[in-house]
Parts: C-alpha cells; sequence; structure tokens
C-alpha cells in the first residue's frame, strides 16, 4: 500500500519522454518548452558559449567520436576530435545570429542561437527548413556531452527545467495555509 501511494505522489515528477527517430525531431519537440529558461546574447564575452568547452552531439548511428570545441573570443573555434586538433572560424554578426565554416567566406553557414545555458548549445540554421541536412548544432558542457547519448542529453535538459513549471507558489500556498490550521486547531 505504501509503495503504491508513493509511486502516486512521485508520478508528477516521473515525466517519461516519447521516443524520438531524430535529434532534430527532439529538438523540435523541446525547444518551446525550455527555450524560454535560456541565455541569450552571444556578443558578451563572458557569454557561456566563450567559457564553457563544448561537445558537439550526433544521433548518426556509430558516430563515437568525442569532439570537443572551444570558442574564442578571436574567431577561433579549436575542434579535437578524440584528441586530434582542427581549428574553424566563427563572426558573431549580433546577439542571436552567428557564422560558422571553415573560414567566414568558404564552406560556412548562419546560425540562430535557438538555446544557451552553462550546459547547453542550440544552434538552428537559418532558411528554408525543405533545404537543410543538419538543421541543428546541439553541444553540452564537456561533463555531459562526454559520458551521455544526444537523447539522454536533451532528456537531462528537459529536466534541468522541469522543476521551474511546478508551481511552487501554490504549494506554498497550501503549506501555509495547513500549517495556520494545525496551529489554530492546537
Amino acid at each position: 500500500m505504501e509503495d503504491r501511494l508513493l509511486d502516486k505522489i512521485a508520478e508528477p515528477f516521473n515525466l517519461n519522454l516519447p521516443e524520438y527517430a531524430s535529434m532534430e525531431e527532439m529538438i523540435d519537440k523541446l525547444l518551446p518548452v525550455v527555450g524560454r529558461f535560456g541565455q541569450g546574447d552571444l556578443t558578451e564575452e563572458d557569454s557561456p558559449v566563450y567559457t564553457v568547452d563544448w561537445v558537439k552531439m550526433s544521433d548518426k548511428l556509430g558516430y563515437t567520436v568525442v569532439s570537443l570545441h572551444t570558442f574564442k573570443t578571436s574567431g577561433e573555434i579549436r575542434i579535437a576530435n578524440d584528441g586530434a586538433m582542427d581549428a574553424m572560424s566563427f563572426d558573431v554578426l549580433n546577439a542571436k545570429r552567428i557564422i560558422i565554416g571553415q573560414s567566414i567566406h568558404r564552406d560556412a553557414f548562419m546560425y540562430e542561437l535557438a538555446f544557451m545555458d552553462n550546459d547547453f548549445l542550440i544552434f538552428k540554421r537559418h532558411g528554408n527548413e525543405a533545404n537543410i541536412k543538419q538543421k541543428y548544432l546541439f553541444f553540452c558542457r564537456e561533463a555531459i556531452g562526454t559520458r551521455l547519448t544526444w537523447n539522454e542529453a536533451l532528456e537531462k535538459m528537459v529536466d534541468k527545467y522541469r522543476n521551474n513549471e511546478f508551481p511552487w507558489t501554490l504549494v506554498l500556498i497550501i503549506l501555509a495555509i495547513v500549517v495556520g490550521v494545525l496551529v489554530y486547531l492546537r
């Protein structure tokens, strides 16, 4: 009996996300829910984009390379693919837009900031979605990205902000009423 009662109490906190076929599909569904919790200014020098080492997440089958990206304020992205070093360029156009590519004018694409906090970074490619093969660039903080798969990382992002949705004000009011009634009846 106690187990069933505890299960019923814990049920609202145990949100099970549906299975998604691709990272793009899952991000499409989650961004409207968690997007408002993100920070959003690429122009600030203390922005998480510059202060965090990011692991690029991928949903390609068999892809196991840890691709660590470090964005430098100089416009360089240092990339370590399982330790092998590479580099790309970027140019911040404004608080929400960035160009990323081999150089700013060669093999480069414009992205818009879809979500950013200290643990997760999502860029959405600018343009007609029908013409775009890879719609998102999804990055996680190194501590998250090196130990989780893309879907586990997105679930962690949802878990991080799930408690912000819970109506704590209502709980506090009810708790205050219960305490008040108990004190009055004493």
